[in-house]
């Protein structure tokens, strides 16, 4: 019988969450804005380099990754996703509007993560040799629900015109949705990612990867700010033994 305690997986199992914690577990990607882009995530470790295309290798810190086995969990370990959502970075200055230029990094447009999620791709696998991810989903689908909104109320070329209208920005900070504890898209099913009891055996772990392409194929059309992106799958995570 279920009780606050436990939860019930779509399989019909249970699961004791006196053990569990609520951890979010992270992957960063960053590509070039002229790559083609076919990257995976939760693929590498602290240490080793970050999944990236078209620009300069770099080994990944906590703030990348927070996994102890690339590619799996541990076999102490076990994640179930109740959502998946991310944090954008533009790394690369660019101009939104001529009385607009964002000078540096990690802003990123608003024009820019539209053309991604017009353009772009999320999968999650789980399980080798799966062919079929386990959530598959155009990026617009991810709602972003972490992150600091940034913006200016009106024009200071124009201030007399702009006298309260609060809401006329200048500055575009492109994010997925309000950033708000409320926006995240929660799955109507969780996923498991197992790594102990009848899922795994002594020794052995549950593969899972994440993986952010063009649908169509090559660059993105016309991206003008290299990207990085901070994939968060956010749930319950069993605590190691």
């Amino acid at each position: 019988m279920s009780s606050l305690n436990s939860v019930r997986l779509p399989d019909g199992s249970e699961v004791v969450i006196s053990e569990w914690l609520h951890q979010p577990v992270i992957s960063t990607i960053e590509f070039d804005s002229a790559a083609t882009v076919d990257l995976r995530a939760y693929n590498y470790v602290r240490g080793q380099n970050v999944s990236s295309v078209g620009l300069t290798k770099r080994q990944a810190t906590d703030q990348d990754t927070n996994l102890v086995k690339k590619s799996a969990m541990n076999q102490d370990e076990s994640l179930i996703v109740f959502a998946v959502t991310y944090e954008i970075f533009g790394l690369t200055a660019v101009t939104a509007q001529s009385s607009a230029p964002i000078a540096n990094g990690p802003m990123l447009t608003a024009d820019n993560l539209r053309k991604l999620q017009l353009q772009a791709m999320f999968e999650l696998y789980v399980g080798a040799g799966i062919k079929k991810p386990q959530l598959g989903v155009p990026f617009s689908w991810l709602s972003q629900s972490i992150g600091s909104p940034s913006w200016q109320s009106g024009d200071p070329g124009t201030v007399a015109a702009d006298a309260g209208t609060e809401n006329r920005f200048y500055m575009n900070y492109g994010t997925g949705g309000v950033i708000s504890g409320s926006n995240q898209r929660v799955l109507k099913l969780p996923i498991y990612i197992g790594g102990y009891g009848r899922n795994a055996t002594p020794g052995n772990s549950m593969y899972f990867q994440g993986r952010f392409y063009n649908a169509y194929g090559g660059a993105f059309t016309d991206l003008n700010q290299d990207v990085r992106i901070r994939f968060v799958l956010d749930g319950l995570k069993k605590r190691p033994g």
